[in-house]
């Protein structure tokens, strides 16, 4: 049985006793495929990146982390896992965790005379949706709500608003951004509502985002517990 010493290795990302860490290749399990190889040459990196970033969140390996390590060390994970995939590019590491932290595979939105019509988030098999919306972090606030649902719908908002505030160098353009996304959800999309608790996880995600630009090592799980204004 692992001992506090190996659990914290774990969380660390220095491989315990038994050799899981969060610094796991997600690809190491698939055999060569030569169809996949030859694909591969003509997608674009971005696109293969999110692949590799959704993969790792569907791993069960990530699943046991967060069961041992909990969900803040879980999103720190899946960071600095985007981190090293996009070698150590914060922006395009940033929009890589919005990208494996979707929790939408579509919305519909309010249309004049058409009405609803769907819109695709992401175009993941149903399948592939499925097991990394379960396996994603979920307990993130003290007033997280009970269930399987919990919080996991705000990592999407937090990555989004750190990635705008971020790439623009500007906590206002992210707060305009945020604040339009929430307005538009609650009259265009079908049963949206405008979040105070979604208007946190921006403001949260929006402070993150700026401070990295001036201090490169700093991890999600230090900006969750950060009290903002309504």
């Amino acid at each position: 049985m692992s001992g506090p010493l190996s659990l914290a290795a774990q969380c660390d990302g220095n491989p315990g006793p038994d050799g899981l860490t969060w610094n796991f290749d997600e690809g190491e399990n698939e055999g060569f495929s030569l169809f996949k190889a030859l694909g591969d040459l003509f997608t674009p990196e971005m696109i293969k990146d999110t692949r590799r970033i959704r993969a790792y969140v569907r791993d069960e390996r990530f699943g046991v982390l967060l069961r041992l390590c909990g969900d803040m060390r879980a999103v720190d994970a899946l960071y600095q896992k985007a981190l090293k995939i996009t070698r150590y590019s914060i922006p395009r590491a940033l929009f890589l965790s919005m990208m494996a932290t979707l929790e939408h595979r579509n919305v519909d939105v309010k249309l004049p005379v058409l009405g609803a019509v769907g819109l695709p988030l992401t175009f993941e098999e149903d399948s592939l949706f499925a097991a990394r919306r379960r396996s994603l972090p979920s307990r993130l606030y003290p007033d997280t709500p009970e269930g399987g649902q919990g919080d996991k719908d705000k990592l999407q908002h937090f990555f989004a608003s750190a990635y705008i505030a971020y790439v623009t160098e500007s906590r206002d353009v992210a707060r305009a951004s945020g604040n339009f996304v929430e307005w538009g959800e609650a009259q265009f999309i079908v049963g949206g509502v405008d979040d105070p608790r979604d208007a946190r996880a921006n403001k949260q995600g929006e402070r993150f985002g700026h401070d990295l630009i001036t201090v490169t090592n700093l991890l999600p799980s230090d900006y969750f517990n950060f009290h903002v204004d309504d």
